[in-house]
């Protein structure tokens, strides 16, 4: 809608309503696609409209967000679908790796990380190591559509290993009603501050969750934060999208069906359970037949005595077929809505082969590589990586020598064949297709600690004057000893 059709329907609106009846129908007649023409029978369940990314949220984004957390609370399979995504973005963390041409500044900051970053000291809730940290914001990311990261500064005298923590916040604790223009031209929308050429410049965050139990919750006031503290981590779908919207959106509906169904399906069960047998007394003893309890209610193996004369006849029981076909479709549509396997979310294995397994496998794999790096890697884990580096130069004063870098290894792929996986990686690093730190990393580790590791191994055997098959200087890959292997050091040496 323009400026001018914005006053129109402000001083006329039913002039403003006819323009927009003429614009429409002139559309519909130069429509030259099928599905651009307003009025067809099988587009009258779409809701086209114009609006940017945020203004199609606005005003259901916080539904969506209590209807995902009701889900959550009472649907297996939402939880379901929410653990697949965290456990195989984040698995076990996505960890750090310190690189540096100087030995002494590398070991001195990994000895931080591992101090800092490894422990609950990194959470401000003293609860989660850093890897905890990104799973919960994975899962809220999942579940909300978005997540806030705050950074806590701290004074040496905490007796913290780096001068800062984190705390995982909610986006309930942005005030969304903090809506207009400052007095220095900045735009707030949705408690975020924008300064004159859009970028970011602040948050208006409450202090406690406006959902929390108390009359503190309900006088509070938002407080202004710097962007600087805060990280805001949403998956961006449309261009200038400035908040994020719950995963799951495109799916609940589905979910929701899925789940009347299966009551239905079970309501079917007991009434179909709820055979009776009926008998009439012959002796005409009204006191033998007689129940207090009447005819009101039935229940499965009941036997009920009739008196003589009275009959009763039942429909047929209804059936249960058609469950599984029904529950399979719903589910493979919620899971491509996610973006998952069938197979990860149900669980269920029974129709599938290797090879079908593994190609939908590697679907989900690109997903969940896109999650990692264009997502947590880029919008959590490096400004958390530049926050370190910056609380390293609080505590001491950095080496002047070679530059430190602080890089993010994902967590390791899980192999489905080990034997043909493992071996076409060896071949492609035997052909020179990547490298072995290229092919370590694909696996989830760090390749210097892996050489490491390796080299204190190999340094205990020699000194054991062990040999071990799996020790290519001295094992060939078809179980011989290598000729011109070194020697062992003796028991002198």
């Amino acid at each position: 809608m323009s400026t001018i059709d914005r006053i129109i329907g402000h001083l006329a609106p039913g002039m403003a309503r006819r323009r927009m009846q003429n614009r429409l129908a002139l559309e519909t007649v130069t429509a030259h696609y099928e599905a651009a023409r307003a009025g067809q029978t099988r587009g009258t369940a779409w809701r086209p409209n114009r609006s940017d990314a945020d203004g199609a949220a606005r005003g259901g984004r916080d539904r969506l967000r209590a209807i995902a957390r009701d889900m959550l609370r009472n649907s297996p399979l939402a939880t379901r679908a929410q653990a697949v995504i965290a456990n195989n973005v984040i698995g076990d963390g996505i960890i750090p790796k310190v690189a540096s041409d100087d030995e002494a500044a590398r070991l001195e900051l990994q000895q931080l990380v591992e101090q800092h970053l490894d422990t609950v000291a990194i959470d401000a809730d003293g609860r989660q190591n850093l890897y905890g940290l990104q799973r919960l914001a994975m899962q809220t990311i999942v579940e909300s559509g978005e997540v806030l990261i705050r950074r806590r500064r701290r004074l040496r005298r905490d007796g913290l290993p780096l001068p800062f923590q984190v705390q995982v916040l909610e986006p309930d604790f942005l005030d969304v009603t903090r809506d207009g223009t400052t007095d220095d031209g900045h735009v707030i929308r949705d408690g975020i501050e924008y300064d004159r050429v859009g970028r970011r410049v602040a948050y208006h965050l409450y202090s406690e969750h406006p959902g929390a139990l108390g009359w503190r919750s309900l006088r509070q006031e938002s407080r202004r934060v710097e962007a600087s503290e805060v990280l805001h981590i949403y998956r961006q779908d449309r261009p200038g999208q400035m908040r994020g919207v719950s995963w799951f959106a495109p799916v609940a509906l589905s979910m929701q069906d899925l789940i009347d169904h299966q009551d239905a399906q079970l309501m079917r069960q007991k009434i179909a359970a709820c055979f009776a047998a009926f008998r009439t007394n012959i002796e005409d003893d009204e006191s033998d037949w007689k129940d207090p309890g009447g005819l009101s209610t039935l229940s499965p193996g009941r036997i009920q005595q009739l008196a003589p004369g009275e009959d009763i006849k039942f429909a047929s029981p209804p059936g249960v077929e058609g469950y599984d076909e029904f529950t399979r479709a719903v589910l493979r549509m919620v899971a491509s809505g996610l973006g998952i396997t069938y197979e990860a979310l149900s669980g269920d294995l029974s129709k599938v082969n290797f090879s079908s397994a593994r190609m939908g496998r590697l679907e989900m794999d690109r997903n969940v590589s896109s999650w990692q790096w264009l997502l947590m890697i880029p919008q959590m884990m490096q400004p958390i990586g530049a926050w370190t580096l910056e609380a390293w130069g609080l505590v001491r004063p950095r080496p002047a020598g070679a530059p430190v870098a602080l890089g993010w290894v994902p967590p390791r792929r899980t192999i489905v064949d080990p034997d043909r996986e493992l071996r076409a990686m060896r071949d492609g690093v035997r052909s020179g297709f990547w490298s072995r730190s290229h092919a370590i990393r694909e696996l989830g580790y760090d390749p210097e600690r892996v050489l490491e590791e390796h080299r204190t191994d190999a340094q205990a055997a020699d000194a054991a004057q062990l040999v071990f098959d799996s020790d290519p200087r001295r094992v060939a890959l078809s179980g011989v000893l290598q000729s011109g292997a070194p020697a062992l050091p003796s028991d002198e040496d």
